[in-house]
């Protein structure tokens, strides 16, 4: 029986790496658009549906279209913005939180029926969660997706679902490359290195690996 695996974010850089390797793997992959637009311009493999991730009731109406049990649950929707506390405007808040934050937290709620024992959920954190200066919403954002991985982990341990977070760095994507010109790219980590992580993590290699957070970077 060919397993199946939910991946979110899957339209994105990222996403797209992460979504081949599952394919290629052999799993049958679900992922999510952020609308129907972002859905009409996915060209890559997989069933994809537009759901409102930071909505219960549509990501949890998305969840009853697919089929249980998920082996793989990969949260990765997300998104980033730069903002210092002095120049946070009305919104800013619930708009990272929603994004980064929400998603995770609707998309484990909704799915948890469906993951049995050897199922496995990967949270895309960032290193930023620590703290970092000039982006406190994103870094706030992503530290709430890290404690969620925990926390998770610990109430799913009894069923046999292992959760863990993966922490990235700069991550080599065409839009990085643009705002960072003269960086040294060889340094960043290339989206298909961290599919593989999470493809591991997925796998039965990774069965007894659970409520960490793993942070990624190149030595």
């Amino acid at each position: 029986m060919r397993k199946t695996a939910v991946i979110t974010g899957g339209t994105g850089n990222l996403g797209h790496a992460v979504v081949a390797r599952f394919v290629e793997i052999g799993f049958d992959v679900h992922l999510s658009a952020i609308d129907e637009e972002d859905k009409n311009r996915y060209d890559g493999t997989g069933a994809i549906a537009a759901a409102n991730l930071a909505d219960l009731d549509s990501t949890k109406s998305w969840a009853t279209e697919i089929p249980a049990p998920v082996h793989a649950l990969v949260l990765m929707a997300g998104g980033f913005s730069m903002n210092t506390l002095l120049d946070l405007g009305r919104g800013d808040f619930d708009n990272m939180f929603d994004t980064n934050a929400k998603t995770a937290f609707n998309c484990l709620s909704a799915f948890a029926g469906k993951l049995q024992r050897g199922s496995s959920a990967v949270l895309v954190g960032s290193q930023a969660y620590a703290g970092a200066a000039g982006m406190s919403l994103y870094a706030a954002s992503k530290a709430a997706v890290v404690s969620l991985s925990k926390s998770a982990a610990l109430e799913f341990k009894p069923q046999g679902v292992r959760v863990n977070a993966i922490l990235p760095d700069i991550i080599d994507t065409p839009a990085n490359r643009k705002s960072m010109p003269n960086a040294d790219f060889d340094k960043w980590q290339k989206p298909e290195e961290i599919a593989e992580v999470i493809a591991f993590l997925c796998s039965d290699g990774g069965s007894i690996i659970s409520g960490n957070t793993i942070e990624l970077g190149r030595v």
